[in-house]
Order: C-alpha cells, then sequence, then structure tokens
C-alpha cells in the first residue's frame, strides 16, 4: 500500500507545473505581498480534504485568490 501512495505522489508531481503570475505595473514586492495574503487565507480558511483532491482544492483556492487580487496566469 506505502509503495502505491508513494507512486501516485511522483507522478502528481511530474505533472506540477509553474504558474507565472502577471499583472500589469506589478512589482516582485506586489507578487511576493499578494501572494503571501493568498498563502495566508488559503491555510485559514479551514480543511480542503486530504490527498489529491485536498491539494487540488488548495491550489484552486489560491488561483481565485490571485486573481481576485488582480493578477492572470502568464507564461515565462
Amino acid at each position: 500500500m506505502r509503495w502505491l501512495c508513494l507512486v501516485a505522489a511522483l507522478a502528481v508531481s511530474g505533472c506540477a507545473q509553474t504558474i507565472y503570475w502577471q499583472k500589469a505595473g506589478s512589482t516582485p514586492s506586489d507578487l511576493e505581498r499578494d501572494d503571501y495574503t493568498c498563502e495566508k487565507d488559503m491555510r485559514q480558511s479551514g480543511h480542503f480534504g486530504g490527498g489529491l483532491v485536498g491539494a487540488l482544492n488548495m491550489g484552486e483556492f489560491r488561483k481565485k485568490c490571485m486573481v481576485a487580487h488582480g493578477w492572470s496566469e502568464g507564461h515565462p
């Protein structure tokens, strides 16, 4: 059973992608401040569930928070 969890974790981590946030007129410190705020809000908002579903829910919460702060996903 443990090996199955390890294989699943490795598979998911291999699929993870880096999100590049962009916002017109913003500075790196603006990004850091908003990202920190979203991270804090995400952690204070409660439990998202466990395992893969919980991780996906947390990621969606964070994306929505960043969009609410005026950021959009960009490309490097």
